[in-house]
């Protein structure tokens, strides 16, 4: 899937290309992840303050659907229902990311209709990458706002990120149009640049007075956040906080260049110059200068389009800038290391396609390198980066940072070798000795590894991984003063012998691989088995008190009830025509329990026994099944009406004797 003419489409096959349905327009940057989703940045362009349809997004994550062929808004910063009131221009100049955070560098121009003023500024809004789907919700923002801004016209801004410092230095390059067409290129330097946007969510949390969000501030509203929680990497839709801040430095830079090679001060430096209509000259030192025959003052010259840069860390720790011409030949491509100078080179080689180039470079993983394609006939014309395994200056960095580009450690040197095969683990150090052999719950915890040879650990942010089998992980590891032996904390998770994993790991850079190192002999772990007893006790104590909550709630309830309610019932009960067969069965009941049997069981009064017993009497039978069973033996015995027989009436003892032992408790509450 790509997008092409600000459409997407998607490429099927191989062969063929369909477009995808899109309700929006894409019109702007795209920043594509992994997962087929892409960062929008729509631009903005209304200087006439027009209400747009539809209505435009500041940021949106887009979704591609390739099963179905559409794209979707999956979140998105939204802009409230009348800011194109106030939105001039919004563009997103460049981006730039590193650690696990994106930040996005726009120029925007703002109406101020109480003012009636338009503010040009620069905001750097981060986002934070490990938030997934959801990184749009962790915006927090920072802003410019300069005289210069207001008095020349902004065509270019991009991110300066200098990989060879520590912490890296970061810096804006920043190019103006003056009202005389002519261009000023300017340093902004930005100190601390990544600690900036966590205070700002800290100081915005807490309500600090200049601290605001970034809806209120494109309105020109004078408000402040309201205090809340702060939560690092989170916010709520559309409450982004922001802050206007002051840059740490304001340096000009002048991009002069020579027919061939031209060398410029570096660019985190400011530097003494003179210039004149033939030469350009600085300082380099306090006692020298360097002067160039001027061929191009791109200050002057609106030739040039645009303006790239592209940087890579360890081990290259370099960066490239990239002047993009109309003609091929007038471009420049220049790059700085460590403590040398810009060195800036013309474009020539491909003369054959000198007026059919594309105005953009392009990175290339592997091999690493940066290429241009031409426009009509899509010829690559790329530049390798050599010497790339020759940066690498001991074993675990030639196989961490250089297997990706083939690099193998022979002879004490990190080479290029194509056809070797690239070993990593028990290859640049090895396990010599661990002690302990054995650990259980009683023994000492410390493990300590000693390796066949020191190894080096530098800044380069690598870090140790000590295991024995899948779970048994050793934490706080210590290494000696000569990077020799180590000593750790066993976590003891799963019993049985393994053998021990020692890893070297870099998480910082994507292409770094591990490297480890696996003991010969084995571990034998006896981890102590999971004790079920406390939590047994727990839940049956909590059983206990809930019954008991529960049988005391049962008796206080039946101590409630008066025993006239019981009574008024049953009389209520005795005086409906319709249930007095009913009746006459709790009089029995209660003629059993005095163990008197009346004859006036033989009166017709027998015949309402039979009659289709109450709902309340069906209630009774449920929760006196042995009363019931009773009632029907004593119906059938008294089918003749006669109960003068001494056999029948014993017979009839003891039925109801039975009864009277089984119902006992049911019939002392019917009475109650």
């Amino acid at each position: 899937m790509f997008v092409h003419k600000n459409k997407p489409q998607i490429l099927i096959d191989q062969k063929t290309i369909k477009e995808m349905e899109y309700s929006g327009k894409l019109r702007g940057a795209l920043i594509a992840f992994g997962d087929n989703e892409a960062l929008h940045v729509p631009t903005i362009f209304n200087p006439n303050l027009t209400q747009p349809v539809p209505e435009w997004n500041y940021i949106e994550l887009l979704y591609f659907d390739d099963e179905n062929k559409k794209v979707s808004v999956k979140r998105s910063l939204p802009w409230l229902k009348d800011d194109w009131k106030f939105i001039k221009e919004w563009k997103m100049m460049d981006y730039i990311h590193f650690d696990d955070k994106l930040y996005l560098l726009i120029k925007r121009s703002i109406w101020n209709e109480k003012t009636k003023n338009v503010t040009q500024e620069i905001s750097i809004i981060r986002l934070c990458l490990d938030k997934g789907s959801e990184l749009i919700s962790s915006a927090v923002e920072i802003r410019y706002n300069r005289p210069e801004f207001q008095t020349n016209q902004i065509t270019g801004a991009i991110f300066i990120y200098l990989p060879f410092y520590k912490p890296v230095k970061i810096l804006l390059l920043i190019t103006k149009e003056a009202s005389n067409k002519s261009l000023i290129h300017t340093r902004y330097f930005i100190d601390h640049f990544a600690s900036l946007f966590d205070k700002t969510g800290k100081e915005c949390a807490s309500g600090a007075n200049k601290y605001t969000l970034m809806r209120y501030h494109l309105r020109s509203e004078v408000r402040s956040c309201q205090k809340t929680t702060y939560k690092n990497c989170f916010s709520n839709e559309n409450t982004v906080p922001s802050v206007e801040l002051n840059f740490d430095g304001i340096w000009p830079y002048h991009f002069i260049f020579a027919d061939g090679r031209s060398i410029h001060p570096p660019l985190e430096y400011d530097y003494n110059h003179s210039l004149n209509q033939t030469h350009f000259c600085h300082q380099i030192s306090d006692w020298e200068q360097t002067c160039i025959e001027i061929y191009k003052n791109f200050n002057n010259d609106s030739s040039i389009q645009n303006v790239e840069v592209f940087f890579i860390e360890y081990p290259m720790n370099r960066f490239w800038l990239r002047y993009n011409s109309l003609r091929f030949s007038e471009g420049r491509r220049c790059f700085q290391q460590n403590n040398t100078y810009l060195t800036c080179y013309k474009n020539d080689g491909y003369e054959q396609f000198i007026d059919d180039m594309q105005l953009h470079w392009y990175s290339n993983h592997r091999p690493l390198g940066h290429f241009q394609v031409t426009n009509n006939t899509n010829k690559i014309i790329i530049k390798i980066l050599s010497d790339f395994c020759g940066k690498l200056k001991s074993c675990t960095h030639c196989l961490m940072h250089g297997v990706i580009e083939d690099c193998i450690w022979s002879n004490s040197r990190c080479k290029k070798d194509i056809k070797s095969v690239k070993q990593t683990v028990d290859y640049c150090f090895k396990i010599a000795r661990i002690s302990p052999l054995m650990f259980n719950s009683s023994s000492p915890e410390t493990l300590t590894i000693e390796l066949d040879k020191p190894l080096d650990l530098d800044e380069t942010q690598e870090y140790l991984d000590i295991k024995t089998g899948p779970h048994n992980h050793c934490t706080n590891i210590k290494p000696n003063h000569n990077g020799s032996i180590f000593n750790c904390s066993m976590q003891l998770s799963e019993s049985g012998k393994f053998k021990i994993i020692f890893s070297l790991q870099n998480d910082r850079y994507a292409d770094a691989i591990s490297i480890s190192a696996l003991s010969t002999e084995k571990v034998d772990i006896a981890a102590p088995e999971d004790d079920y007893l406390p939590t047994l006790i727990v839940l049956f104590l909590g059983l206990l008190f809930i019954s008991l909550i529960v049988y005391l709630s049962f008796k206080k309830q039946q101590s409630k009830d008066p025993k006239k309610d019981s009574t008024r019932k049953v009389r209520k009960f005795s005086d409906s025509k319709e249930k007095q067969g009913s009746a006459e069965a709790i009089t029995a009941v209660t003629r059993v329990e005095a163990q008197i049997i009346s004859s006036a069981m033989k009166t017709t009064k027998d015949s309402t026994i039979q009659k289709e017993p109450s709902s309340k009497l069906i209630k009774s039978r449920s929760s006196m099944p042995s009363v019931s069973k009773q009632l029907d033996v004593s119906k059938s015995k008294n089918s003749s009406c006669s109960l003068k027989s001494t056999k029948d009436q014993k017979s009839t003892k003891i039925d109801v004797k039975t009864m009277r032992s089984k119902s006992l408790p049911v019939v002392v509450k019917s009475k109650r």
